[in-house]
Formats: C-alpha cells, structure tokens, sequence
C-alpha cells in the first residue's frame, strides 16, 4: 500500500522537504478519505490504495513547478475529494482557495477536512461551476486549478467568466494534450484566454503528464 513516506521521499526527490505539521495535515487527511470514503465514494477503490503519490503528489504539481499564483485567491474547478485543492492549502498556506463541488455529500467532507487541518485559507462552495458567478456575484478569482474535470475547451468556459485579467487557469493533462488546445481555440477566443505554457512533470520524458496553463487576456480595444 502507498503510504505518506513514499510521499514525503517522493517530494524530497524534487527537492521540497516537509516540515512536521505539513505531514501531520496530509497524515490527517489520508486518515479521513480512507475512514469515510465507502460512505462517500471520495475516490475508486483502486485510487485509495495510492492517493500519496497519485493524488498529493500531483496535486503539488503547480507549486512545484512554481506556476500558480501565490497571492490572492485560487478556485478549484469540481475538487471532489479535495483534489488539487487541500493539497495545494497545505503546501501552501498563504494562499487562498475556494473549492468549488456540486457533490453535497463531497462538500460535508470538504468542510469537515477544513475543520481537522485548520485550514483557514480554505473555503468551500456547494454548486455547478458554471453557476458559480451566480453564488459569488461580486468574485473574481487569481487562478483556477482544475484536475480531471473536463476538456480543456470546457475549462476555459467554465474559468473565463471567473478569472480577473491576467488570472490563470491551470488545467492537469497527460502528454502531447496540443490536440486539446487546439480544439479549445474558438472558446478561448470567447473568453479572452491565450495559452501560455505546457510545462511536463518531467523534462525530456515522452509520457510525462503535464500542466496546461492559460491567462485571462486584457479586453480587445482597451
């Protein structure tokens, strides 16, 4: 079974060592999935015997990397269980996150692992991405993460109308994903987002997953 040592070595491997209460946190939180996840269905079972490596890992990827903005305040399209979203508020307190889920079952765990962590940077919203705007009327957001919710195209839909100029969406891929944005081309027109980086997880590895990240342009004629 996977376990939060194999996470910590996998993140001393990239260089970023732990401090205690960053361990105690995801120790926290892999403690809870694993209790109420048959109640829940916050992952596949299959999932739940590699979430350190396959899910906090990966969804350390945009800190790491250094590409998500570390001011202001980050919206993580359909988190689900959590993911990139808790990760991302352990790793990073200083930044703030709303986690965005239409699940309501999910979102009484997301708020219940808020309380266990402590996470004051952390905030949880019950609702369709897409209705969004409508909960949170005067929000504009930073950045947006979002990790296998949806096509490229749909994430420049759903994070246009949310993100402040210059904001950022960063959407996890796997490899080669310039077939899907091409095809998200006529919808980032729309929404005024411009591709900016394809970084991989790994340089020079053909099958390296990778993070696609898109910036909310300045309105054409101004």
């Amino acid at each position: 079974m996977d376990s939060i040592e194999h996470f910590v070595h996998g993140m001393e491997k990239l260089g970023q060592r732990l401090d205690a209460r960053n361990i105690g946190a995801f120790e926290r939180y892999l403690y809870e999935i694993r209790r109420l996840n048959r109640t829940l269905q916050i992952t596949s079972a299959n999932d739940l015997e590699r979430i350190p490596t396959r899910h906090f890992l990966d969804s350390l990827m945009p800190a790491l990397k250094g590409v998500l903005p570390r001011d202001g305040v980050i919206v993580d399209i359909g988190s689900g269980g959590g993911f990139p979203g808790i990760p991302l508020a352990v790793f990073l307190p200083g930044t703030n996150f709303v986690a965005v889920e239409s699940n309501q079952k999910k979102c009484t765990f997301l708020r219940m692992v808020k309380r266990a962590l402590s996470l004051d940077n952390l905030s949880v919203c019950n609702a369709r991405i897409e209705r969004l705007s409508e909960k949170l009327p005067e929000s504009k957001f930073d950045g947006a993460v979002a990790r296998a919710v949806g096509s490229i195209g749909r994430l420049v839909e759903w994070s246009g109308p949310l993100l402040k100029t210059g904001g950022k969406l960063i959407c996890y891929k796997g490899p080669d994903p310039e077939g899907e944005i091409e095809s998200a081309a006529p919808v980032m027109d729309t929404q005024r987002m411009e591709w900016v980086a394809t970084v991989p997880y790994e340089e020079g590895v053909n099958d390296s997953p990778t993070l696609v990240i898109m910036r909310k342009c300045v309105k054409k004629g101004s």
